[in-house]
C-alpha cells in the first residue's frame, strides 16, 4: 500500500482538529485513528519481521505516545495525523528491533514507499524526546520515597494540605507544603541524575 501525505509548511493540518478533540477529552476520534491507520501499521510490522501481536501493541504505544502530545497546548499538527502515527509507530518498532539486538533486520527492513513532506520529522523528534522525557520522570518518580510518592500523588488530585496531612498522619497543612517542596527537590534531582541513563 502506497503512503501518500503532504504537509503544510508551518499552519495547522486539517488533522489538527482531531489533536484538539483530544485535547479536550473527545476519545471518541481515538475510533476513527483506529480505523484509518490500524491496517497500514500492522501491516508494515508483520511484513517487518514483526507478529500481529506485536503490531497491535507497537501501535497501542504509537496511540499513547500521540495522545500525550496532544496534551501538549503548545503543540500545533502541521500534517496529516496518519502520517506521525505512522513514523512514531515505525520508530517504535525499529527501536524495539535494536533492543533485541537484531541489527540485520533493521538495516534490511522495507523502506516506505514515499516519505512524508514537510516537518513530520521534526514532530517526531519532538513526540519522542517528550516520550522519552516521560520515561525518565516516572523512572525518577519510583525512586522516591512510598511517602513522598503519595504526597505527590494527592497533591496532583487537588486534595487540600489540611486533609492531606491528616490521611498522611502530618502535623500540619504547612508541613504537607513543606514536604512537597523537598520531595519535589529530589524529583527533581532523580530527573536529571536519570537522564543520562534511559536516553
Amino acid at each position: 500500500m502506497e503512503l501518500t501525505y503532504t504537509c503544510q509548511a508551518m499552519s495547522p493540518h486539517p488533522d489538527h482538529d482531531l489533536i484538539l478533540a483530544l485535547r479536550g477529552g473527545n476519545f471518541s476520534v481515538l475510533d476513527d485513528v483506529y480505523r484509518n491507520n490500524a491496517a497500514t501499521i500492522t501491516s508494515w510490522i508483520t511484513k517487518n519481521s514483526g507478529s500481529l501481536a506485536d503490531a497491535q501493541d507497537v501501535f497501542q504505544e504509537g496511540i499513547i505516545a500521540l495522545h500525550q502530545k496532544a496534551n501538549d497546548v503548545n503543540f500545533v499538527l502541521t500534517c496529516p495525523l496518519g502520517a506521525l502515527l505512522f513514523r512514531i509507530c515505525q520508530n517504535k518498532w525499529l527501536y524495539h528491533l535494536r533492543k533485541k539486538k537484531r541489527e540485520a533486520e533493521v538495516r534490511s527492513l522495507a523502506p516506505v514507499q514515499s516519505e512524508p513532506e514537510g516537518n513530520v520529522h521534526e514532530m517526531l523528534e519532538a513526540v519522542e524526546e517528550e516520550d522519552l522525557r516521560q520515561r525518565q520522570m516516572r523512572e525518577a518518580f519510583v525512586q522516591l520515597s512510598e511517602l513522598c510518592q503519595q504526597l505527590l500523588r494527592l497533591l496532583a488530585t487537588g486534595m487540600p494540605g489540611a486533609d492531606i496531612a491528616k490521611k498522611l498522619e502530618m502535623t500540619s497543612a504547612s508541613t504537607v507544603y513543606r514536604r512537597r517542596h523537598a520531595c519535589g527537590e529530589r524529583w527533581r534531582t532523580l530527573y536529571e541524575s536519570n537522564k543520562g541513563v534511559l536516553s
